[in-house]
């Protein structure tokens, strides 16, 4: 950029400056001389690239001999005859010829330099392209990069940014602070939950980011960021304390391995059916079905039931003699440098390889390990599968609701509560938590720090033994029993059965098995 002039090139122009490829003139616009007030011409900033000109009227006019006057204007050489001085004015117009040279000058930096951009920069009007077509844009190419789920939340985000704030195709570039304040402020209006408002915002930053690199708008004009004078994007209220710790989960497994709980069948006769109820025996199937899903989901590293659904017998399988699953995150399949996802591998333990017998399809090299998640929508496009699963979620949950009333829990089973179990069981058992980030294949950029966002660093035990400490509370209270002999164990055992039914001697073979599963339990987590 060269150094501004103020010399005297007859009595129209004022400043003049290069950049580029661009003549930048504040002067008098005088092409249409029928149109001037008593010698009065619109000030303006012209802008010529080669035999192209782009005229930005500042809004106030001047005779060339006013115009003269201001530019040998000399400070301390006049007094004051009204609001401002020649020279007052000389140094307001300068800055606003400065303001418009920088402007040029980020516009040149960040592209090739054309009258359209630097248009765009100042007023946010383009005649071919708009902040909404800009955001319409990158919803397409998610979609057929493959990203249905991605795309579906820039569309939803970009249909409620416009219902609030109004701005359309028309409005171009003009996107400020005021208008994404307008929108957070409808979006609270609405009762929209801290964690969607995020995801929106965080929506609306990205494609922002793109019209400032593509030169639409300009780096100034970033509204988004932690001071007072910027857009705050809330983080969404913490789920750390999502999680069922390992006896819950083992209870889970063994109500699946036992199918102990029972549901009573709706008596269509009847006005008045027990809570609970449920079609027919078949319904009764799907819900252990859906029990074996999410226990799935906990054993695969917290993966989620897209993930699971796709999860296939492929040669990493075969090649492991069958004794691991790879697959790769369908969520970070972009996050790469090499653009191949991150690798999850899953070890098959012994309660996994249970509910494969339960649940499978038999090994078939490529084959799906559980087709009947994926359904009919195997083999269609993205969005088909996408709704697939969106909707086999909300029947599972529906299912996991009823089952886990029926045990007396009050937790919303879901994929959530799966994900941060698994990171929180293993970061409290002090495994290393560079193998929980690499098992739930977080991305390279973010290790650890997303890992974390799962984990809750002090299971409600620990959190009980700690405030213990503000009464001085350091021993827990235990109840001291009489240990018995093992014949005198075994005589009592016997002398019971004697008078057992048919209906007990069942119940303690329940109890039998389900004292071996807290025995396997034991050896299993050691």
């Amino acid at each position: 950029m060269t150094k501004s002039t103020n010399r005297d090139k007859g009595t129209s122009l004022l400043f003049e400056e290069r950049v580029g490829t661009c003549n930048i003139a504040m002067c008098l616009d005088k092409r249409n001389p029928a149109r001037a007030e008593k010698d009065s011409y619109p000030l303006s900033v012209r802008f010529t690239i080669y035999d192209s000109r782009y005229y930005y009227r500042l809004g106030e006019k001047y005779t060339p001999a006013e115009l003269a006057k201001i530019s040998k204007s000399v400070a301390n050489r006049e007094k004051h005859t009204g609001d401002e001085t020649s020279f007052e004015c000389k140094v307001r117009l300068q800055e606003v010829f400065t303001s418009m040279v920088r402007t040029v000058t980020s516009v040149n930096e960040t592209g090739m330099l054309t009258l359209d951009r630097i248009k765009t920069a100042l007023t946010g009007r383009c005649e071919s392209n708009s902040f909404v077509s800009v955001w319409e844009n990158i919803i397409d190419a998610k979609r057929q990069g493959d990203k249905a789920g991605t795309a579906e939340v820039y569309e939803t985000a970009l249909r409620c940014f416009k219902e609030i704030t109004k701005v359309s195709y028309s409005d171009g570039f003009s996107i400020d602070a005021a208008v994404i304040q307008k929108w957070v402020d409808g979006m609270t209006e609405k009762g929209f939950a801290s964690a969607t408002q995020g995801i929106y915002l965080r929506t609306c930053r990205m494609v922002m980011n793109r019209c400032i690199g593509d030169g639409y708008m300009m780096p100034k004009t970033y509204m988004f960021g932690k001071s007072s004078n910027k857009i705050r994007i809330p983080a969404g209220a913490s789920r750390k304390g999502w999680f069922l710790n390992v006896s819950q989960m083992m209870e889970l497994y063994n109500h699946l391995m036992l199918k102990d709980v029972e549901f009573p069948i709706h008596n269509t006769r009847s006005k008045e059916n027990p809570k609970n109820t449920v079609k027919s025996e078949a319904s009764i199937d799907l819900i252990y079905q859906s029990l074996a899903m999410f226990l799935m989901q906990y054993f695969c590293c917290g993966c989620n039931l897209f993930d699971l659904a796709l999860l296939r017998y492929n040669r990493f399988y075969f090649d492991s003699n069958k004794t691991a699953f790879q697959f790769i995150r369908h969520k970070s399949e972009s996050e790469t440098v090499d653009g191949e996802g991150m690798e999850v591998i899953v070890p098959i333990i012994e309660p996994m390889r249970a509910i494969i017998r339960m649940y499978a399809a038999e090994p078939v090299l490529n084959g799906l390990v559980f087709p009947f998640l994926m359904g009919d929508a195997y083999g269609r496009d993205s969005q088909a599968q996408r709704d697939r699963i969106h909707q086999e979620n909300k029947n599972i949950s529906h299912r996991l609701k009823k089952f886990a009333d029926k045990i007396g829990w009050t937790i919303n089973l879901t994929g959530t509560y799966a994900r941060h179990s698994f990171a929180t069981n293993l970061h409290a058992a002090k495994v290393p938590r560079e193998y929980i980030t690499d098992a739930m294949g977080h991305s390279l950029g973010n290790r650890g720090q997303i890992t974390m966002r799962y984990i809750s660093p002090y299971t409600i035990e620990e959190r009980k033994d700690y405030n213990n400490l503000l009464l001085g509370i350091t021993e827990k209270q235990t109840t001291k029993t009489v240990p018995m002999t093992t014949s005198s164990t075994k005589q009592a055992l016997l002398a019971k059965m004697d008078a057992f039914s048919e209906d007990d001697i069942k119940e303690a073979l329940m109890m039998l098995k389900k004292k071996e599963m807290e025995r396997f339990e034991a050896e299993l987590y050691g």
